[in-house]
């Protein structure tokens, strides 16, 4: 082979033999495990069409070849049900190693916070604030309000609402009074006629209406 000619690269997939060795999985599901952990740390970002046109399989047997491996805990899934969903093989070393940089990563920056915020000065009150705030806890025989001459936010929202109850109330009873003044009270329901009324009213109408026609 002349010198700086390159290797043909490799196509293909490679199953690793623990993989082969899981129970949990079928036939098809460890392929399809393999296939996902052939990205490593990377992470792979095939959709499931592309993953099953590659395997031979339609889309809805990707997906459950995927829900199956998530309940045996094997993948890590990110963006799930969005165009950029990434699914990592937890098995793989190299995405392990990843995870253990990552946390040293983060406990390091935690420390690092720690020790800035022990670090910060504490602001101590004056001492003149401190006298004032004793006498007029020892005047009032309590704590003091947040603000001098003023009471709690909750409490005055509840003033506020009693107020505005009474006013309402206040209203609807001087609108009753103006109704009974005014005659415009509650109506009174009529009384339903009975049969032998009906009859009495409808004979002594039909008398009227003759009493007219001899008339003229």
């Amino acid at each position: 082979m002349a010198k700086g000619s390159k290797k043909p690269r490799k196509l293909g997939l490679w199953i690793p033999k623990r993989i082969l060795k899981m129970p949990i999985l079928t036939g098809d599901e460890k392929i399809y495990y393999a296939y996902v952990y052939s990205y490593g740390e990377r992470g792979c970002w095939a959709t499931d069409e592309q993953i099953g046109k590659e395997l031979g399989r339609c889309e809805r047997t990707i997906q459950r070849y995927q829900t199956n491996c998530k309940k045996a805990g094997l993948f890590k899934t990110i963006g799930e049900g969005s165009k950029y969903r990434r699914i990592w093989a937890k098995d793989h070393p190299k995405f392990k190693a990843a995870q253990k940089i990552q946390a040293q990563q983060l406990r390091q920056t935690c420390q690092s916070r720690a020790t800035n915020l022990s670090e910060l000065p504490r602001q101590t009150c004056p001492t003149t604030i401190k006298s004032t705030i004793k006498s007029t806890i020892k005047e009032r025989g309590g704590s003091p309000s947040p603000a001098e001459g003023q009471a709690h936010a909750p409490l005055k929202d509840k003033q506020q609402k009693l107020e505005e109850f009474q006013e309402r109330e206040d209203t609807m009873k001087r609108i009753e009074q103006l109704k009974k003044s005014f005659g415009a009270g509650a109506r009174q329901r009529t009384r339903e006629l009975t049969a032998a009324e009906r009859e009495q009213r409808r004979q002594a109408m039909k008398r009227a209406l003759l009493a007219t026609e001899t008339g003229r």
